[in-house]
């Protein structure tokens, strides 16, 4: 498959209704488990404990609230999920997808246990993009971080919620989300109703273009966050690029240069971000990063490693 045989012009017309039941499908979260996840972070980050690199705890309440409008994000090809089955018949022509069904029907699905929209989504993982979240157990790691410890957390590319989830978890004074898909509205106004039952941390969530917004009002002694990369996703609302270079001067270039410049001194600024960008635009902005660590995520591709690029004021 490649990206020129996505000429069909791919239609979608699910209601929200139909995406909310599609999603539910696929995870199938009840309240009852969320609010046991948010008690078990809130106790792993009130104490020494550790947990498996693998644990996917916390996992279930970013989904809860936001997995529905994550499918909408467009990986390989341009294609989201949502089109992705909306066009199903018309994949299924391209052999390697195609090979794939026959795959589950013949062994990985044999007994018909699982849901045909789950079969569609790990095929659609497979052969498009994953959609992956960053975990709150890894903000929290990151928050914890022994030269970190932050009490007002400002977050430019807000994303599907972890972030959130785990600066309520660890109970930090402050977290300012900044967030330009405006879908995501009112799945975060409920997640921080949620948040607000467990946790004193104020949550400031805010719908606009990072780009565009003014941060010399904002008081943040922290920075994290995880920018999207050259092409590898298209998130909705998000502007597109021509090139690499001009995604730099248009978007990396002026949203690094205005949330380092308003960070109180001796404040944190970590980026996850690929080394492409770090070599290309951090480096010669901000100088050699201070620290740079991995850490515990999904890779995105075959030995590839993710990083986390440290700077101090």
């Amino acid at each position: 498959m490649t990206a020129s045989s996505n000429l069909c012009p791919l239609i979608e017309t699910y209601t929200f209704e139909e995406k909310t039941d599609i999603a539910g499908k696929i995870k199938n979260i009840c309240y009852e488990t969320i609010d046991k996840e948010m008690d078990k972070l809130i106790e792993i980050g009130s104490s020494a404990y550790s947990m498996s690199p693998r644990s996917r705890i916390g996992n279930n309440i970013v989904d809860y609230f936001t997995f529905v409008e994550r499918l909408h994000t467009k990986g390989k090809y341009n294609v989201s999920f949502y089109e992705f089955l909306s066009n199903i018949e018309f994949f299924k022509e391209k052999k390697f997808i195609q090979n794939m069904f026959t795959y589950y029907n013949n062994v990985k699905n044999a007994s018909g246990k699982k849901h045909e929209y789950v079969v569609c989504k790990e095929i659609y993982n497979i052969s498009i993009s994953a959609i992956n979240i960053i975990r709150p157990l890894v903000y929290m790691e990151i928050y914890s971080r022994p030269l970190i410890k932050p009490k007002s957390i400002l977050d430019f590319c807000a994303g599907w919620g972890g972030a959130a989830v785990a600066a309520a978890a660890l109970n930090i004074d402050n977290y300012t989300g900044i967030e330009i898909n405006f879908s995501l509205k009112r799945p975060y106004e409920e997640l921080k109703e949620f948040l607000k039952k467990k946790s004193h941390t104020k949550i400031d969530m805010r719908f606009e273009d990072a780009l565009q917004v003014d941060y010399s009002v904002l008081d943040y002694d922290f920075v994290f966050t995880s920018p999207p990369y050259y092409f590898i996703q298209k998130y909705e609302n998000n502007a597109i690029y021509k090139s690499k270079l001009e995604m730099d001067e248009k978007f990396y270039i002026p949203l690094f240069t205005n949330t380092f410049k308003h960070l109180k001194p001796k404040g944190i600024y970590a980026i996850n971000v690929c080394k492409e960008v770090y070599d290309n635009v951090l480096k010669p902005l901000l100088r050699e990063a201070n620290e740079i660590f991995s850490y515990k995520k999904s890779k995105r591709q075959n030995n590839y490693e993710e990083k986390v690029y440290v700077w101090t004021k």
